[in-house]
Protein backbone atom coordinates (compact mmCIF):
# COMPACT_ATOMS: atom_id res chain seq x y z
CA UNK A 1 0.00 0.00 0.00
CA UNK A 2 0.93 3.36 -0.80
CA UNK A 3 -1.27 5.14 0.65
CA UNK A 4 -0.60 4.98 4.40
CA UNK A 5 -3.95 5.94 5.80
CA UNK A 6 -5.76 3.15 3.90
CA UNK A 7 -6.85 0.25 5.61
CA UNK A 8 -6.62 -2.49 3.27
CA UNK A 9 -7.40 -3.27 -0.05
CA UNK A 10 -10.93 -3.61 -1.89
CA UNK A 11 -11.39 -7.53 -2.33
CA UNK A 12 -14.26 -7.02 -4.05
CA UNK A 13 -12.64 -5.33 -6.98
CA UNK A 14 -9.95 -8.03 -7.30
CA UNK A 15 -12.39 -10.92 -6.99
CA UNK A 16 -14.50 -9.47 -10.21
CA UNK A 17 -11.33 -9.44 -12.36
CA UNK A 18 -10.34 -13.44 -11.15
CA UNK A 19 -13.89 -14.58 -12.11
CA UNK A 20 -13.27 -13.50 -15.64
CA UNK A 21 -9.73 -15.40 -16.20
CA UNK A 22 -11.42 -18.47 -17.39
CA UNK A 23 -12.86 -16.65 -20.54
CA UNK A 24 -9.77 -16.76 -22.33
CA UNK A 25 -6.98 -19.07 -22.69
CA UNK A 26 -3.68 -18.75 -20.05
CA UNK A 27 -1.17 -16.79 -21.50
CA UNK A 28 1.42 -14.57 -19.88
CA UNK A 29 -0.20 -11.58 -21.81
CA UNK A 30 -3.79 -12.33 -20.60
CA UNK A 31 -2.67 -12.84 -16.92
CA UNK A 32 -0.66 -9.25 -17.71
CA UNK A 33 -3.38 -8.09 -18.21
CA UNK A 34 -5.35 -9.35 -15.51
CA UNK A 35 -2.53 -7.99 -13.02
CA UNK A 36 -2.59 -4.18 -14.93
CA UNK A 37 -6.74 -4.55 -14.34
CA UNK A 38 -5.50 -4.61 -11.13
CA UNK A 39 -3.61 -2.24 -10.71
CA UNK A 40 -5.62 0.32 -12.14
CA UNK A 41 -9.14 -0.90 -9.75
CA UNK A 42 -6.38 -0.06 -6.93
CA UNK A 43 -4.79 3.14 -8.03
CA UNK A 44 -2.91 5.36 -5.30
CA UNK A 45 -3.49 2.77 -3.43
CA UNK A 46 -1.08 0.38 -4.59
CA UNK A 47 1.94 0.44 -7.08
CA UNK A 48 2.46 -3.11 -7.24
CA UNK A 49 0.83 -6.61 -7.07
CA UNK A 50 1.65 -10.56 -8.09
CA UNK A 51 -0.74 -12.65 -9.80
CA UNK A 52 -0.48 -16.23 -9.37
CA UNK A 53 -1.81 -19.42 -11.07
CA UNK A 54 -0.72 -22.84 -9.99
CA UNK A 55 -2.35 -26.27 -11.99
CA UNK A 56 -1.28 -29.21 -13.23
CA UNK A 57 -0.44 -29.46 -16.79
CA UNK A 58 -1.61 -32.90 -18.84
CA UNK A 59 0.77 -33.52 -21.63
CA UNK A 60 0.24 -37.08 -23.84
CA UNK A 61 3.39 -38.26 -24.23
CA UNK A 62 4.49 -41.41 -26.37
CA UNK A 63 6.60 -44.13 -25.45
CA UNK A 64 10.12 -44.46 -25.81
CA UNK A 65 10.13 -47.19 -28.93
CA UNK A 66 6.45 -48.45 -28.90
CA UNK A 67 3.63 -47.14 -30.02
CA UNK A 68 2.36 -46.34 -26.92
CA UNK A 69 1.40 -43.21 -25.40
CA UNK A 70 0.32 -42.32 -22.09
CA UNK A 71 -0.63 -38.80 -20.16
CA UNK A 72 1.96 -37.26 -17.94
CA UNK A 73 0.76 -34.42 -15.78
CA UNK A 74 2.94 -31.53 -14.69
CA UNK A 75 2.52 -29.33 -12.25
CA UNK A 76 3.22 -25.63 -13.20
CA UNK A 77 3.05 -22.18 -11.65
CA UNK A 78 2.67 -18.69 -13.84
CA UNK A 79 3.51 -15.52 -12.04
CA UNK A 80 3.32 -12.00 -13.10
CA UNK A 81 4.66 -9.26 -11.16
CA UNK A 82 4.81 -5.41 -11.57
CA UNK A 83 6.08 -2.49 -8.96
CA UNK A 84 6.65 0.45 -9.49
CA UNK A 85 5.92 0.21 -13.39
CA UNK A 86 8.42 -2.56 -13.65
CA UNK A 87 7.13 -6.08 -14.92
CA UNK A 88 8.56 -9.83 -14.13
CA UNK A 89 7.39 -13.27 -15.90
CA UNK A 90 7.99 -16.41 -13.68
CA UNK A 91 7.25 -19.81 -14.77
CA UNK A 92 7.71 -22.80 -12.08
CA UNK A 93 7.80 -26.44 -12.78
CA UNK A 94 9.14 -29.86 -11.84
CA UNK A 95 10.04 -33.30 -13.73
CA UNK A 96 10.41 -36.39 -12.49
CA UNK A 97 13.04 -38.45 -13.68
CA UNK A 98 15.11 -41.14 -12.83
CA UNK A 99 18.75 -41.42 -11.15
CA UNK A 100 21.61 -44.00 -11.58
CA UNK A 101 24.26 -43.54 -8.63
CA UNK A 102 27.72 -43.80 -11.16
CA UNK A 103 29.54 -45.52 -7.69
CA UNK A 104 26.79 -47.83 -7.61
CA UNK A 105 27.04 -49.01 -11.13
CA UNK A 106 31.00 -49.78 -10.79
CA UNK A 107 30.88 -51.76 -7.66
CA UNK A 108 27.74 -53.66 -9.79
CA UNK A 109 30.17 -54.21 -12.50
CA UNK A 110 32.79 -55.16 -9.96
CA UNK A 111 30.92 -57.83 -8.48
CA UNK A 112 29.85 -59.44 -11.73
CA UNK A 113 33.68 -59.12 -12.78
CA UNK A 114 34.34 -61.22 -9.94
CA UNK A 115 31.66 -64.12 -9.95
CA UNK A 116 33.07 -64.44 -13.51
CA UNK A 117 35.85 -65.10 -12.82
CA UNK A 118 35.03 -67.65 -9.92
CA UNK A 119 32.71 -69.26 -12.83
CA UNK A 120 35.22 -69.81 -15.42
CA UNK A 121 38.34 -70.64 -13.91
CA UNK A 122 39.88 -72.14 -17.28
CA UNK A 123 41.82 -69.70 -19.12
CA UNK A 124 39.79 -69.99 -22.70
CA UNK A 125 35.96 -69.59 -22.61
CA UNK A 126 34.32 -69.61 -25.56
CA UNK A 127 31.98 -67.23 -26.67
CA UNK A 128 28.55 -69.54 -26.41
CA UNK A 129 29.78 -69.81 -22.80
CA UNK A 130 29.78 -66.23 -21.83
CA UNK A 131 26.41 -64.89 -23.96
CA UNK A 132 24.81 -68.32 -21.59
CA UNK A 133 26.36 -66.85 -18.53
CA UNK A 134 25.38 -63.04 -18.84
CA UNK A 135 21.81 -64.14 -20.28
CA UNK A 136 21.45 -66.30 -16.97
CA UNK A 137 20.74 -65.43 -13.45
CA UNK A 138 24.29 -66.16 -12.40
CA UNK A 139 25.13 -62.88 -14.18
CA UNK A 140 22.67 -60.45 -11.75
CA UNK A 141 25.78 -60.51 -8.83
CA UNK A 142 24.66 -57.08 -8.23
CA UNK A 143 22.56 -54.23 -9.65
CA UNK A 144 23.39 -50.88 -9.78
CA UNK A 145 20.69 -48.61 -7.32
CA UNK A 146 18.36 -46.24 -9.02
CA UNK A 147 15.81 -43.82 -7.67
CA UNK A 148 13.12 -41.54 -8.56
CA UNK A 149 14.39 -37.77 -8.50
CA UNK A 150 13.05 -34.77 -9.31
CA UNK A 151 14.06 -31.38 -10.76
CA UNK A 152 12.63 -27.98 -9.34
CA UNK A 153 12.86 -24.71 -12.12
CA UNK A 154 11.80 -21.82 -11.98
CA UNK A 155 12.10 -19.50 -15.29
CA UNK A 156 12.41 -16.16 -15.73
CA UNK A 157 11.45 -14.03 -18.64
CA UNK A 158 11.71 -10.60 -19.90
CA UNK A 159 7.63 -9.44 -20.56
CA UNK A 160 9.08 -7.13 -23.31
CA UNK A 161 10.40 -10.38 -24.99
CA UNK A 162 9.52 -13.48 -26.28
CA UNK A 163 7.72 -15.87 -24.50
CA UNK A 164 9.01 -19.51 -24.61
CA UNK A 165 6.40 -22.29 -24.38
CA UNK A 166 6.02 -24.18 -21.35
CA UNK A 167 6.13 -27.59 -23.07
CA UNK A 168 9.31 -26.74 -24.87
CA UNK A 169 10.62 -25.99 -21.84
CA UNK A 170 9.64 -29.05 -20.24
CA UNK A 171 10.94 -30.81 -22.78
CA UNK A 172 14.54 -29.35 -23.00
CA UNK A 173 14.76 -30.20 -18.99
CA UNK A 174 13.74 -33.95 -19.82
CA UNK A 175 16.01 -33.85 -22.91
CA UNK A 176 19.44 -32.45 -20.69
CA UNK A 177 18.39 -35.24 -17.68
CA UNK A 178 18.27 -37.72 -20.40
CA UNK A 179 16.05 -40.39 -18.33
CA UNK A 180 12.25 -38.97 -17.77
CA UNK A 181 10.12 -41.13 -16.02
CA UNK A 182 7.12 -42.64 -18.41
CA UNK A 183 3.70 -43.19 -19.02
CA UNK A 184 2.58 -46.11 -20.84
CA UNK A 185 5.25 -48.62 -21.17
CA UNK A 186 5.67 -52.08 -22.75
CA UNK A 187 8.27 -54.10 -22.67
CA UNK A 188 11.03 -52.59 -25.41
CA UNK A 189 9.86 -49.46 -23.93
CA UNK A 190 11.05 -50.45 -20.50
CA UNK A 191 14.26 -51.95 -22.23
CA UNK A 192 15.23 -48.80 -23.59
CA UNK A 193 14.50 -46.93 -20.36
CA UNK A 194 17.33 -49.10 -18.65
CA UNK A 195 19.70 -48.32 -21.56
CA UNK A 196 19.29 -44.62 -21.25
CA UNK A 197 19.97 -45.21 -17.52
CA UNK A 198 23.23 -46.84 -18.49
CA UNK A 199 24.26 -44.14 -20.69
CA UNK A 200 23.08 -40.92 -17.81
CA UNK A 201 24.58 -42.52 -15.02
CA UNK A 202 24.81 -39.15 -12.36
CA UNK A 203 24.84 -37.68 -9.10
CA UNK A 204 22.62 -35.13 -7.99
CA UNK A 205 25.05 -32.65 -8.66
CA UNK A 206 25.52 -34.25 -11.97
CA UNK A 207 22.11 -33.29 -12.83
CA UNK A 208 22.20 -29.99 -12.04
CA UNK A 209 25.24 -29.37 -14.45
CA UNK A 210 23.19 -31.14 -17.27
CA UNK A 211 20.12 -28.68 -16.30
CA UNK A 212 22.57 -25.75 -16.01
CA UNK A 213 24.50 -26.59 -19.09
CA UNK A 214 21.18 -26.81 -21.40
CA UNK A 215 19.61 -23.58 -19.98
CA UNK A 216 22.24 -21.72 -20.30
CA UNK A 217 21.96 -21.67 -24.62
CA UNK A 218 18.51 -20.70 -24.03
CA UNK A 219 18.19 -16.87 -24.74
CA UNK A 220 14.25 -16.59 -24.38
CA UNK A 221 15.07 -17.12 -20.35
CA UNK A 222 16.72 -13.95 -18.60
CA UNK A 223 17.53 -15.84 -15.38
CA UNK A 224 16.63 -19.35 -13.65
CA UNK A 225 17.48 -21.28 -10.45
CA UNK A 226 17.41 -25.02 -10.28
CA UNK A 227 16.68 -27.16 -7.38
CA UNK A 228 17.52 -30.97 -8.23
CA UNK A 229 16.59 -33.83 -5.47
CA UNK A 230 17.14 -37.49 -5.54
CA UNK A 231 15.27 -39.52 -3.10
CA UNK A 232 18.16 -41.88 -1.97
CA UNK A 233 17.32 -45.71 -2.15
CA UNK A 234 20.74 -46.66 -0.20
CA UNK A 235 20.22 -44.05 1.85
CA UNK A 236 17.65 -42.83 4.58
CA UNK A 237 17.96 -38.91 3.60
CA UNK A 238 17.52 -36.95 0.07
CA UNK A 239 20.42 -35.64 -1.78
CA UNK A 240 19.78 -32.14 -3.12
CA UNK A 241 21.92 -29.38 -5.54
CA UNK A 242 20.92 -25.99 -6.26
CA UNK A 243 22.73 -23.89 -9.39
CA UNK A 244 21.77 -20.89 -10.51
CA UNK A 245 22.31 -19.20 -14.01
CA UNK A 246 25.00 -16.68 -12.36
CA UNK A 247 26.94 -19.30 -10.02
Amino acid sequence: LIDKRARGIHMSRLYKIMNKIHEQEISWAWLNACLEEMLVSHEGLSDGGRLQMTFELPVLRKALVSQEQGWRNYPVTYRVESHQGRSLFTLTTKVLYSSTCPCSAGLSRQAIQEKFARDFKEPVVSLAQVINWLGGAEASAATPHAQRSEAMVEFIFDPHGATPSTIGLIDEVETALGTPVQAAVKREDELEFAKRNARNLMFCEDAARKLKAALLKREDVTDFNIEVRHFESLHAHDVVAKVRKHD
